[in-house]
C-alpha cells in the first residue's frame, strides 16, 4: 500500500517558519560572537558548528516539505482531472446508447403507432357511416378516444375488436383499404421490433411479443375467404395490447428527457476539463 504525502496545514507552515527564524537568529549571534577575541575555546566552536548544521537540516527539511506539498497538490489536480474525464466518457457512452434507443426504436415505433391510430379511427368512422345498423359509438366514452360497438345477431352490443370483426370488414371496400394500410404499417413495426427489440425497456418486451402475435393472426385472417365475424372474445389470445401506445409514448418522453439531461452534463464536464487543462498552462 502506498501513501500520498499530505500538504502541511497553515499552522504547521507558520511553526516551521518561526523555527527557521529562530535558528537563523541564533546563527547570527554565534557568528557575531565568533568575531570577538578568541577566548571561547573548543566547546564554543563545536556548538557553533552544531547550530550551523541544524540550520542546514531545517532548511533542507523545509524545502522538502514545501516540494511535497506542491507535488501532492499537483497529484490531486491530476486525479480530479482524470475523474472528470472518466465521468465525461461514461456520460458520452450513455448518451450514445440513449440516442440509439430513440433513433432506432422509440421514435419510429411511436410515429408508426400514431399513424396506425389515425387509420384505425378512420376505419371505424367509415364503418359507422356505412353500416349504422351494425356499428355505433359507445355512450359516455372519452370524446378523444371513442369506443366503437358492434351489434350481434342476438341484438346485444359488444366492444369492437378488429381481430373478431376483420372478416366482416372485408365486405366494406373503403374500410378494408384502411385496414390493409394498418397491416402494412404492422409489417414495418414487426421488422423494427425484430431488429431492435434489445433497445426497448424490459417492461415492454412482453407487450411487443403480444403485438407481433396480434399482427401475425390478423394477417392470417386477412388471407382467409371468411367474411362472417367471429363471436366477441372468440380468440383467446392475439388481441391488440391497448396499453402498448401509452407505454411507448411514456418511454419516448423519458428517454428524450434523459438525452437532454445527458447533453447538459456532457457540456458541463467538458467545460470543467477545459478549465482544468487551461489552468495548467503558464
Amino acid at each position: 500500500m502506498t501513501s500520498t504525502a499530505q500538504p502541511l496545514a497553515p499552522a504547521n507552515d507558520q511553526a516551521l517558519d518561526d523555527l527557521t527564524y529562530r535558528v537563523r537568529k541564533l546563527e547570527l549571534e554565534v557568528l557575531e560572537k565568533s568575531q570577538e577575541p578568541k577566548d571561547r575555546g573548543p566547546l564554543f566552536t563545536a556548538l557553533a558548528a552544531i547550530f550551523v548544521g541544524i540550520l542546514a537540516l531545517i532548511g533542507q527539511f523545509s524545502l522538502a516539505l514545501r516540494e511535497d506539498r506542491r507535488s501532492a497538490a499537483a497529484s490531486q489536480q491530476a486525479l480530479e482531472r482524470a475523474r472528470q474525464e472518466a465521468l465525461f466518457r461514461q456520460n458520452e457512452t450513455l448518451l450514445d446508447f440513449r440516442l440509439k434507443q430513440m433513433e432506432l426504436f422509440y421514435a419510429p415505433i411511436r410515429a408508426l403507432l400514431t399513424q396506425t391510430g389515425g387509420l384505425y379511427d378512420k376505419m371505424r368512422l367509415q364503418l359507422v357511416q356505412d353500416e349504422q345498423e351494425r356499428y355505433r359509438w359507445a355512450a359516455n366514452t372519452d370524446p378523444g378516444r371513442r369506443s366503437l360497438e358492434v351489434r350481434q345477431q342476438d341484438g346485444t352490443w359488444h366492444d369492437f375488436r378488429l381481430l373478431d370483426q376483420f372478416p366482416a370488414v372485408k365486405r366494406n371496400p373503403k374500410a378494408l383499404a384502411l385496414a390493409d394500410r394498418v397491416l402494412a404499417i404492422g409489417k414495418e413495426m414487426t421488422a423494427i421490433i425484430t431488429r431492435h427489440a434489445g433497445l426497448a425497456s424490459g417492461d415492454l418486451v412482453d407487450l411487443l411479443g403480444q403485438y407481433m402475435a396480434h399482427y401475425a393472426i390478423l394477417s392470417a385472417i386477412r388471407e382467409e375467404d371468411r367474411t362472417e365475424p367471429y363471436p366477441p372474445g372468440w380468440h383467446e389470445m392475439g388481441y391488440y395490447p391497448r396499453e402498448l401506445d401509452a407505454r411507448i409514448a411514456a418511454g419516448y418522453r423519458e428517454i428524450a428527457q434523459i438525452i437532454a439531461d445527458s447533453a447538459k452534463e456532457s457540456s458541463r464536464l467538458l467545460a470543467t476539463i477545459s478549465d482544468a487543462n487551461g489552468s495548467k498552462r503558464p
